[in-house]
């Protein structure tokens, strides 16, 4: 036994070392073609070339550059799901994917142990993952054959720290493109994220029980949320996405089965949505609780967008509702909205009748019709708006248990997001008695 750890300690010390290129600062590149035997040249699953190349990366120590995976533009390679495993030694890796990567074509070839994802990095600090190749896991054949909850995301990043994400393209996952779960500190831009618009639950970004992640200058075209930031995550930036077909940028669903979910301090900029079934969206569960806070949507621009902006705190989605509680929606910012709407109603706002929406904030919002020289209306309950050059009537029914208004007040709100909960606002506008019905 000795004598075989001795034989395989040396076999990772001299592949390290045969890396190794001649620049005197260590920097080691290595090449999946590396680590092919005889029969993975005829081999249709690459997966275990991948274990292997992963292990050398992860073990290696990264000098003043980081130690590099690459697969070159001319290389494809098929993997079953992968789990690239942290810590590593170096604090700094670097990926490039110039390739393409792909999973077997039918659910029977991924093998009879399902996972939860297909690759998956975790508990991995300082990845940088990028080029121009294409990761592409074959998602159509799992969409009518096998159920939601139990099919895999594309791409798992689970308790990482400081990664980079940039310039690949995904197509059709089986259900989430990207998650990221319990992660700090993360950018990902410049990324491709396609699917059809009948594609069931392909969201492009699920954000979870993380903080500081910033979503850059990306085209997320699929069958539901672009983006969609759950519960347990705070300080998120979206910035320059293209958005559509999809769902929209969403915070939720939030507080399902009664769970008890918060997100807060969350940026939407610059953002443009295209065909898509919403816009700018927030959703509840009946029946759960927390609270949604601190949230600004600015500067986007619809095309023909169903629902521009939406609050939803009636979120069913199908399930079993309950009105016994809500997740609390507060501070809220929809500023500088301009573009066309393609449902009659442009502007909904459904608050829970006990809990309400307070200080939701409107602002220079110019939202037309599709349809040339159609009206446009806002339906609207039990929600405190303070309304500022909006386009579209807003007159919401109040309630016996929503605190009493102050009179209306041209003094701006206070910035968003803000690190902490901000101060009550001194002044607001009253609710009409007037409720629009849709």
């Amino acid at each position: 036994m000795k004598i075989k750890m001795a034989f395989e300690l040396l076999f990772w010390v001299v592949l390290i070392a045969s890396f190794c290129l001649q620049y005197g600062d260590g920097r080691m590149t290595l090449s999946i073609t590396d680590f092919l035997s005889d029969s993975d040249n005829t081999n249709a699953d690459h997966s275990q070339a991948f274990q292997d190349a992963w292990k050398a990366l992860c073990k290696a120590k990264g000098g003043k550059e980081a130690p590099s995976l690459i697969i070159h533009a001319n290389e494809t390679y098929t993997v079953r799901p992968q789990l690239f495993q942290g810590p590593c030694v170096s604090r700094n890796l670097h990926i490039r994917i110039d390739g393409t990567i792909e999973a077997p074509k039918t659910v029977r070839e991924w093998g009879s142990q399902r996972s939860e994802y297909w690759l998956c990095f975790e508990r991995v600090t300082g990845l940088v993952l990028d080029g121009s190749g294409l990761l592409n896991p074959h998602g159509a054949a799992w969409w009518s054959s096998v159920a939601a909850n139990s099919r895999p995301e594309a791409m798992r990043f689970s308790g990482c720290k400081d990664i980079i994400y940039n310039g690949l393209t995904q197509l059709d996952s089986p259900k989430i493109h990207i998650a990221i779960s319990g992660c700090i500190n993360a950018t990902l831009s410049n990324l491709h994220l396609i699917a059809p618009a009948n594609s069931p639950n392909t969201d492009g970004i699920d954000i979870s029980f993380s903080h500081n992640i910033r979503i850059l200058s990306s085209s997320i075209k699929t069958g539901d949320d672009c983006v969609a930031i759950r519960g347990g995550s705070y300080d998120i930036n979206v910035t320059r996405v293209t958005c559509g077909p999809g769902h929209g940028i969403s915070i939720g669903s939030l507080g399902r089965e009664g769970a008890t979910d918060t997100v807060q301090n969350v940026n939407v900029r610059h953002c443009t949505f295209t065909g898509t079934q919403n816009g700018a969206r927030i959703k509840t569960w009946d029946g759960g609780r927390g609270f949604a806070k601190n949230i600004l949507y600015e500067d986007i621009t619809l095309i023909n967008a169903q629902f521009p902006i939406i609050i939803d705190q009636h979120y069913c989605n199908g399930g079993h509702c309950t009105t016994a509680t809500a997740v609390k929606v507060s501070d809220v910012t929809f500023r500088y909205f301009k573009g066309t709407c393609a449902d009659a109603i442009a502007i909904k706002l459904d608050c829970d009748q006990k809990v309400g929406c307070d200080n939701i904030v409107m602002e220079h919002i110019n939202i037309t019709s599709s349809a040339p020289k159609t009206p446009l209306s806002a339906y609207c309950q039990f929600a405190n708006v303070i309304r500022r050059f909006v386009n579209i009537p807003i007159r919401c029914g109040s309630h016996k248990l929503l605190q009493p208004l102050a009179p209306y007040s041209d003094q701006p709100p206070s910035p968003y997001p803000q690190p902490q909960p901000p101060a009550p606002h001194a002044q607001s506008s009253m609710f009409s008695s007037f409720l629009y019905f849709m």
